[in-house]
């Protein structure tokens, strides 16, 4: 007997790994999409609610967009690509990148210079042989990294609040100009905002007219 999914298009019979229904979009169906869209009824710029900015320390950016919280199902799909380079929670999470980079295009009224993801260590990335925020966000209009990593230091998921702001002191320096440029910083999570506030820093303290901070996730951080 031949079988039903020989003859219909591969993509009808990929598995939603959300809900495991079939989907003929890539890995997630529209409806789960939907689901994992946490702040896409909000205002583009979340640093404009108080409670958000008492979260995170971001006092360099000018704006922050995020796709969802810290949760089930994108929890298990970040730590999937980030420690076990998962294709599946891959090709869902830039589906989530690829969203909310349509509304941002479509809502942020200024035009944007440079994208980028914010880079690993030569180490850590040697260590782990990719940088996952790369591969999440692949498909974007995203620019040669303007930063780079000089500083290797602790993982940040083993500090306290306050350690991973002095973890971060000095972490990045600029490898081009970014005089009078409007640029999107790109990452996976973010949690106090440490990292994402030192990589803003530098390229404001080097002339940047604005700094977006762009993540999948968004956590809060009571230590």
């Amino acid at each position: 007997m031949i079988q039903l999914n020989r003859l219909l298009p591969k993509k009808w019979c990929q598995p939603c790994v959300c809900c495991e229904q079939r989907t003929t979009e890539t890995l997630l169906c529209p409806h789960c999409l939907q689901a994992c869209l946490d702040f896409m009824d909000q205002e583009i710029n979340l640093l404009n609610y108080p409670n958000i900015q008492r979260m995170v320390s971001l006092e360099d950016c000018d704006g922050l967009t995020v796709a969802s919280w810290y949760r089930t199902p994108i929890n298990t799909w970040l730590q999937g690509v980030k420690f076990n380079h998962s294709k599946a929670y891959q090709c869902a999470l830039n589906l989530l990148a690829q969203t909310l980079w349509q509304r941002f295009s479509e809502e942020n009224g200024f035009p944007v210079d440079l994208v980028c993801c914010l880079p690993l260590h030569r180490r850590r990335l040697i260590r782990r042989g990719y940088n996952q925020v790369e591969q999440i966000w692949q498909g974007l209009p995203l620019t040669q990294t303007i930063l780079k990593r000089t500083k290797h230091t602790k993982p940040q998921s083993e500090l306290t609040k306050a350690k991973r702001k002095h973890n971060l002191n000095n972490a990045f320096v600029l490898n081009q100009s970014v005089e009078g440029k409007n640029i999107i910083l790109l990452e996976d999570v973010i949690t106090t905002g440490a990292t994402m506030n030192a990589a803003a820093k530098v390229c404001k303290q080097n002339g940047a007219k604005m700094v977006w901070a762009m993540a999948i996730s968004l956590t809060p951080f009571d230590a």
